[in-house]
């Protein structure tokens, strides 16, 4: 190729008995030296460079700018991050240069351009690009969202299980949003992912909402890994014969449906207590008393316990407060009345003794609750036993004993109450109606527990029975219930090894840990991992969604109300997912993969200049 001598290039030798002394002088030649370096420096410098050096120098100066260009593009993608984790609003009234406060976007781009010269040069000087418009500010964060996505969207193809959680609200615009979380297990870790919400304001049929959860199965390639899914009670999303439920089942038939507990649990207990009405200046008053009264709530049983403690803690100063009302003439006439009636109701023997016994009810249901709402809620077996022993609970109150307690502690709240034997049998006879009301309300709205009967073949503390007497049906169920899921005869042996083992009788996200830590998950027991993996990706509530809820209230606003359903799921995946975004931030590829993506895009006039990024 480099015109080498004839002898090594093109004749070749005709003996090989010196060939060794022959290459040694070879390998030292000038020619043979001159020739290397001609091959060493084959494709490093490229012709049109070769032959204009005006074009070597114009390649050098665009790497010089887009050098540039990312570290500018890189700064607005730290103040997007930053501003979407903390819910922060971008964009000002007036964003000219004599406005006051030009938002928290340009405010913040400006607080570094005072640290960095770059950016300072870049924000005063450029014309084409600056980065500050409503329309790159848009592309900002749908990139990070898309990336976000990405990540995402990779967990979920190396998982085995999914199981999706959707629930619905009004924002301040009146639009009615879904939010839509997956929920799966990565190695042995519990993964609850915010996908978006989605406007479902024109038709909230069960067939318009099923149509969005199935795009979103199709467009997260996950129709072969659902194997349940969650809603609320509402007719339309859990119909058994035409809801959302129903109409994904047909498609999807072997995916389990669980009634969100903790909606479940609301449903049971919403007769708890009446709220109390409230102005400002009578809130001002218990204020000056020491203590104020929760939010009103009508779907949140869990305001009635709150208001039920408070009331009961500070039952003397709230009947000074309201007795301070009625006597002091400057106190309008509702106040009055209102102050009136409940002077009143704090001296009544039935309202005194139900706040002792529903105080007493909810120490045990708040429990429940707070277990149900919890990020950290392991599997749907612990959410079945704390069912169960809130049952146990309830049913424990039910007796006379109990009954004289509330009456003793409604007298030491309210000394000039008296209880008579003739009032304390009225009394019973209503609490026992109450409990078991309570009670019966349980075992209608869990009635669904035997379905995930199948949930107790990895219920560590029947390990021991099981060792003796395996749960055939049990383990029928679940071969019913996820049909060409398991192998059914490995998996039964590899239960049978476990419950011979002592040491691996844990709770399903320790034995799942357990056998992952110590490499036994591919060839030693792969069907009690997928087990393991199926029990833990089963949703009790929808939790997740309701917070994602919180998240959009915060962030679309009054003063945010225009804002497209494409900017509000975007910020809200920052927001909700800043934990994984924090992650993937440490990654030094991050910012560069954001960069690329905004790079991509191809629907701007300054197409050219996205080119030099």
């Amino acid at each position: 190729m480099f015109g080498g001598e004839k002898e090594w290039s093109v004749n070749g030798l005709s003996t090989i008995k010196n060939f060794l002394r022959k290459s040694e002088k070879h390998a030292i030649s000038q020619k043979h030296l001159t020739n290397q370096e001609k091959f060493h420096l084959l494709g490093k410098v490229r012709i049109e460079h070769a032959i204009s050096e005006g074009r070597r120098l114009a390649a050098v100066k665009h790497n010089e700018q887009v050098g540039i260009n990312r570290r500018l593009i890189a700064r607005m993608i730290h103040v997007v991050c930053f501003l979407g984790k903390q819910e922060l609003a971008f964009r000002g009234h007036r964003e000219n240069n004599e406005s006051l406060n030009k938002g928290n976007y340009l405010e913040l781009l400006d607080l570094l351009a005072q640290e960095e010269q770059l950016l300072k040069e870049h924000l005063l000087s450029s014309t084409i690009f600056k980065g500050t418009s409503q329309l790159i500010q848009n592309d900002l964060i749908e990139c990070v969202t898309s990336v976000l996505n990405s990540r995402i969207f990779n967990e979920i193809q190396s998982v085995n299980y999914v199981s999706i959680q959707a629930d619905e609200t009004t924002d301040v615009s009146c639009r009615s949003q879904m939010s839509i979380i997956f929920r799966y297990v990565v190695d042995q870790n519990i993964v609850e992912r915010f996908i978006g919400f989605f406007d479902v304001s024109k038709n909230k049929t069960a067939s318009g909402l099923a149509d969005i959860i199935l795009s979103e199965i199709n467009k997260w390639e996950i129709g072969n890994k659902i194997i349940c899914k969650t809603y609320d009670g509402a007719s339309v999303m859990s119909g058994e014969k035409s809801g959302v439920q129903f109409r994904i089942r047909q498609i999807y038939p072997n995916t389990l449906f669980i009634h969100c507990y903790a909606h479940q649990l609301n449903l049971v207990l919403l007769h708890g207590a009446k709220t109390i009405n409230r102005s400002t200046k009578r809130s001002e008053l218990l204020r000056e008393q020491g203590f104020k009264l929760p939010n009103q709530s009508d779907t949140r049983w869990n305001y009635h316990s709150r208001a039920a403690s408070t009331i009961k803690k500070h039952f003397l100063d709230l009947k000074n407060a309201v007795l301070h009302v009625t006597e002091e003439p400057s106190w309008d006439p509702i106040s009055v009345c209102t102050a009136s009636g409940l002077y009143d109701k704090l001296n009544d023997a039935n309202f005194v003794y139900f706040l002792v016994l529903f105080s007493k009810v909810f120490l045990y249901t708040d429990h429940v609750f707070n277990f149900l709402q919890s990020k950290s809620l392991s599997n749907i077996k612990s959410c079945i036993s704390e069912i169960q022993n809130l049952k146990k609970n309830l049913t424990d109150l039910r007796n006379d004993s109990n009954v004289n307690n509330c009456c003793n502690e409604a007298i030491i709240l309210n000394n000039t109450l008296e209880y008579e034997d003739k009032k304390r049998n009225e009394l019973r006879k209503i609490t026992y109606e109450i409990l078991d009301s309570l009670i019966i309300q349980i075992n209608i709205r869990f009635e669904d527990f035997p379905k995930l009967e199948f949930v107790e073949i990895i219920n560590e503390k029947m390990f021991k029975n099981y060792y003796f007497e395996f749960p055939e049906s049990k383990f029928i169920k679940l071969l019913q219930q996820y049909p060409n899921t398991f192998d059914a005869d490995r998996l039964r042996n590899e239960l049978a090894v476990i419950y011979a083992d002592e040491k691996k009788h844990l709770p399903p996200h320790e034995l799942l840990d357990c056998i992952i830590k110590s490499d036994l998950h591919k060839d030693i027991y792969p069907q009690v991992t997928k087990l393991c993996q199926l029990v833990l990706t089963i949703p009790s509530t929808t939790a997740s969604s309701e917070r994602s809820m919180s998240t959009l209230k915060r962030i679309k606003t009054f003063l945010r109300n225009t804002m497209t359903n494409e900017r509000l799921s975007s910020l809200s995946s920052m927001a909700i997912e800043k934990k994984l975004l924090g992650d993937m931030a440490k990654d030094p590829t991050f910012i560069d993969s954001i960069i690329d993506e905004f790079a991509n895009k191809k629907d701007r006039r300054i197409e050219l200049v996205y080119k030099k990024i």
